[in-house]
């Protein structure tokens, strides 16, 4: 687990995978199993689809026009509030990053000052960009800055807040951190946030390493990320994505 760069990090080895055990985070979903799981899934943010494609504005370009807008708007407001929650002590506070498993890390936007960290002390030799350019313009490392210090960058652009990583691009990125896994290399996944568009991402990942149903991988995620949120349409396009993978394996076997 770590703190947001610039604020002492709680107490734990960083090589060790992170755990949510002793920490209560305000305002974070819990996931139940089995049975509660959809109840708890229905209750997330998002849950029955964006307030503006209920309104009806002249059809889906519009609807998906007004969504983009509006990320846009809500942009810096939505990342003051994951810095606040990032500095802040006691029950409220959010780590900006978790360690998943020997591969993946999943987190908030990786700022320029972290990047020494990253790939010294993370091994992380490839970064995952589920954001559009306009959020990583000025905070983040470009491609050619990310290559210069040895890191390969994937961008896979969607929107904040409403976004849908797409069937196509969740492939994409598990083969990309894959690769990374076959060379004894990590990957960083992000988003802002580090809680939903990259959560679908990582969910996949697992979904494809371990043979999971996207139920598990999100469960699992969670153990270690409290505070994610996958939303129906993201869980949607997990479900596809596990059935493409099972119907994959059996026609290998």
């Amino acid at each position: 687990m770590v703190s947001v760069p610039g604020t002492p990090r709680p107490g734990g080895d960083r090589g060790e995978p992170a755990s949510s055990e002793g920490r209560e985070e305000l305002g974070s979903p819990r996931l139940p199993s089995s049975a509660s799981f959809s109840r708890w899934l229905a209750a997330s943010p998002g849950a029955g689809g964006s307030p503006l494609r209920l309104v009806g504005w002249g059809g889906m370009a519009a609807s998906a026009w007004l969504e983009a807008g509006l990320a846009r708007v809500l942009f810096y407001p939505t990342l003051l509030y994951t810095v606040f929650r990032g500095r802040v002590r006691g029950p409220a506070h959010r780590d900006w990053y978790h360690r998943i498993d020997h591969t993946v890390l999943l987190g908030a936007l990786p700022l320029r000052s972290m990047t020494r960290r990253l790939v010294l002390d993370e091994n992380v030799r490839g970064v995952i960009t589920m954001n559009e350019e306009y959020e990583t313009r000025f905070l983040c490392n470009t491609a050619k800055e990310w290559k210069k210090a040895g890191v390969e960058q994937l961008r896979l652009s969607t929107v904040d807040m409403t976004g849908v990583p797409t069937l196509a691009n969740l492939h994409r990125g598990v083969q990309f951190a894959l690769k990374y896994q076959s060379l004894g290399h990590c990957v960083y996944v992000h988003c802002k946030a580090g809680r939903s568009r990259s959560a679908t991402m990582v969910a996949a990942y697992l979904i494809q390493v371990h043979n999971w149903s996207p139920e598990e991988a999100i469960e699992a995620i969670a153990k270690i990320r409290s505070h994610i949120s996958i939303r129906p349409n993201q869980l949607q396009v997990l479900q596809e994505f596990h059935k493409e993978i099972a119907a994959r394996a059996a026609k290998k076997n």
